[in-house]
């Protein structure tokens, strides 16, 4: 095997549900370059989770802290340079790549190139510094205010007008509608950054962002526009198309003129309905994390970036195909933990390689299993980590995916699901049935596993029905389901000790006034939640009723106010049989979670007085088929408490696969009245996801949208 000519050093893998860029362009570049390449990942923490997918990077390292100065970094990057022979240096974060356009000349004297704008031209783009850049040259931007003294904020904010945006100094925003809202995003966005806020008029039209290459010479090598089409509820582009739009791009131009930069940059644009040009939101001195998009568009922005860095032949480009676009999906994988353990103690280790379990071709005899739940938008659901799983196991025919929108991401994985179905958004069991029977009737399936919490009580409602015309399914009852719920789980006379757990105390409240007197009684902190999802946590009464309010512009009539267990976190998943004896049962300890509590990195753990306490629960209720507790160990007590039962599969389930117990596989055989066969346990791994983006045919859109359904095979 030929020996890379090339070796790149990039960072920025982090960033869980909010991705860093850093996979993206490393992904861009691998795909693209056309020559060996080998391409290591740097962090300043150990679970950069977009690192460690299988044959991402040939091998990680870690980086000191920023907060330890220039110096710390100018010597491990010469370091590691001078040990790996490293060519080239992208930097992907805003944070660091003020300090390493400083680094630049001493990096370039030891062999290690970049290309990035003069501190100068990245001081003027700061959040702080961006609404005097806009009013020195002329540009239409949003009203923009910094707020240092939180004191000061409802005063400001008030006067600003709502809605209107919280940003951090430097990263960071949320819409908010009230002063409430105001000052609990301003508060944890402070305590994150520092430096106070921001408070930016929220405007309302279209979302377009600019990402270019501009080279040694000032020259802008390259250019790919974008529209948001799909944004979740942290304001990122999650569908994200190409356009063709030369007022945007003429614009951008124009301001890249004014800033004499060089190097990667992305501009965000809002295009109001009533205005004749577009209002400058931000810019950004890093790549985008939605930059692969480039690539698929045929303008691979970080291959040209890397050949302006290394000041090879210019060559000819291409102009992106405008109509390409992306929707934001995951990838999931198992990590040995004795990597992990190297490169937390070492500083550097070895790549993922691809895991010995391998994705299996549908086996033509096997079961066929359609499972929903499959989207990423707005969180990640679990039917996409079954599909993981049962591709892994053996004796498993056709998947088929199924799907309540035109964009959920897990419709357009050929290497999941053989073919995607898009149902009806209908509260009606009798149109799921009809739907269902039709699918049916064209592609049989043996096996349905339902996903979603809001759509089991009408899958248990037509289970009869399904079974009559050959679909099985493992589901609880009505009865089973209702008990696990939170307004029951969390009931004064259910607030008993169940012997490895209990339950934390918990006030159901229907009001603002409620909420206070909740909080009154409980004292804080305390975390408000939804009856079925949503959580937030609040440290005063100022942020209780925030979240409050937050729950209702969630369509939340009642919420529970419940006292804030601080420790560990854990869950158990297992799956139970038609006699509610639970066949497998699996323990975790979550290492990674993101702001919406989801599961990003984890590790297997033995916890038999945990697990049987939850299995003793589980027989109480009669539960039949799968099932999550997700646990809070107080750091005091130790004490272990259930503060969630999913009355499904939890998102993180394909981790059983890859250790052996295979949860999803497991179903599917009960369900067909099969005995559960043992599959070889492996240990020491640890879970790990990251965010990916997948490209979308606008014929596949097209067939889904018109007829329901995707042919992958």
């Amino acid at each position: 095997m030929k020996q890379p000519d090339l070796r790149v050093a990039i960072s920025g893998f982090d960033g869980l549900d909010v991705p860093h860029p850093g996979a993206a362009v490393a992904r861009a570049l691998r795909d693209s370059w056309g020559e060996p390449i080998e391409i290591h990942a740097l962090g300043y923490d150990p679970f950069m989770t977009g690192a460690w997918m299988e044959d991402a990077v040939s091998k990680l390292h870690t980086l000191p802290a920023l907060t330890e100065g220039d110096g710390a970094l100018l010597e491990r990057l010469v370091g590691l340079s001078g040990r790996f022979g490293f060519d080239a240096f992208i930097p992907t974060l805003d944070l660091e790549v003020p300090i390493v356009a400083r680094l630049a000349g001493r990096l370039e004297s030891v062999g290690l190139k970049t290309l990035l704008p003069a501190p100068e031209s990245i001081y003027a783009t700061t959040k702080l510094r961006l609404p005097k850049f806009c009013h020195d040259h002329g540009l239409q931007a949003p009203r923009t205010i910094h707020v240092l003294d939180l004191e000061e904020l409802t005063l400001h904010a008030d006067q600003f007008g709502y809605p209107l945006f919280v940003k951090g100094t430097v990263a960071g925003a949320t819409r908010v509608h009230n002063a409430a809202q105001a000052r609990a995003e301003a508060e944890a966005l402070h305590k994150k950054w520092g430096g106070g806020v921001l408070l930016q008029e929220a405007l309302s039209g279209e979302e377009y962002n600019v990402a270019a290459i501009v080279g040694r010479d000032g020259e802008v090598r390259a250019i790919t526009s974008i529209r948001k089409v799909g944004i979740n509820e942290k304001g990122k582009g999650i569908l994200c198309t190409v356009v063709d739009d030369p007022d945007i791009e003429k614009e951008a131009l124009s301001i890249l003129n004014k800033l004499n930069w060089r190097g990667p940059v992305e501009l965000e644009f809002m295009r109001p309905a009533a205005a004749n040009s577009p209002y400058l939101i931000e810019i950004n001195c890093r790549f985008p994390s939605w930059i692969l998009l480039s690539h698929w568009a045929g303008c691979n922005l970080p291959a040209i970036h890397l050949e302006e860095m290394l000041e090879r032949p210019r060559t000819r480009l291409a102009k992106p195909k405008a109509g390409t676009t992306f929707v934001r999906d995951i990838n999931e994988t198992a990590v040995p933990l004795a990597q992990l353990d190297a490169l937390a103690r070492f500083g550097s280790c070895a790549g993922t390689a691809r895991s010995p379990l391998v994705n299996r071709k549908s086996d033509p005899e096997g079961i066929r299993v359609a499972v929903s739940g499959i989207s990423t938008l707005d969180v990640v659901n679990a039917g996409l980590g079954v599909a993981r799983a049962l591709r892994l196991a053996p004796g498993i025919g056709r998947l088929y995916g199924f799907g309540y929108g035109n964009f959920d991401s897990g419709l357009y994985r050929p290497e999941l699901f053989d073919a995607g179905f898009r149902l009806a958004a209908s509260d009606d069991a009798g149109v799921l049935l009809d739907r269902l029977r039709a699918i049916h009737a064209e592609h049989p399936f043996d096996v349905v596993i339902p996903c979603l919490d809001g759509e089991i009580p009408r899958f248990i409602e037509i289970a009869n029905e399904l079974e009559s015309i050959g679909v099985r399914s493992l589901l609880p009852s009505n009865d089973a389901f209702e008990a696990r719920s939170k307004s029951n789980l969390f009931a004064s006379e259910s607030r008993t000790s169940h012997g490895g757990f209990a339950i934390p105390a918990t006030i159901l409240v229907r009001s603002e006034k409620a909420v206070e007197n909740a909080v009154r009684k409980l004292g804080f902190p305390v975390a408000l939640k939804g009856p079925v999802s949503h959580a937030f946590p609040a440290n005063s009464l100022d942020e209780a009723r925030a979240a409050w309010a937050a729950l209702r512009k969630k369509g939340c009539s009642e919420a529970l106010v419940q006292e804030f267990i601080d420790g560990e976190r854990f869950a158990v998943a297992a799956v139970c049989d038609e006699e509610s004896n639970p066949i497998s049962t699996l323990a975790i300890k979550k290492l990674r979670i993101c702001d919406r509590g989801s599961t990003w990195s984890a590790v297997s753990v033995d916890q038999p007085a945990l697990q049987a306490s939850f299995c003793a629960y589980l027989s109480a209720l009669e539960w039949v088929g799968p099932v999550e507790g997700e646990f809070i160990r107080d750091e005091t007590s130790e004490q272990f408490y259930l503060i969630e039962v999913n009355p499904r599969f939890t998102a993180w389930i394909s981790f059983s696969a890859h250790l052996g117990l295979n949860h999803p596989y497991a179903a599917a055989r009960l369900a067909m009245g099969l005995p559960v066969e043992a599959l070889p346990a492996v240990k020491d791994l640890v879970f790990m996801r990251s965010c990916e983006d997948a490209p979308i045919n606008n014929t596949a859109v097209a067939a889904i949208a018109t007829k329901g359904v995707i042919r992958h095979g």
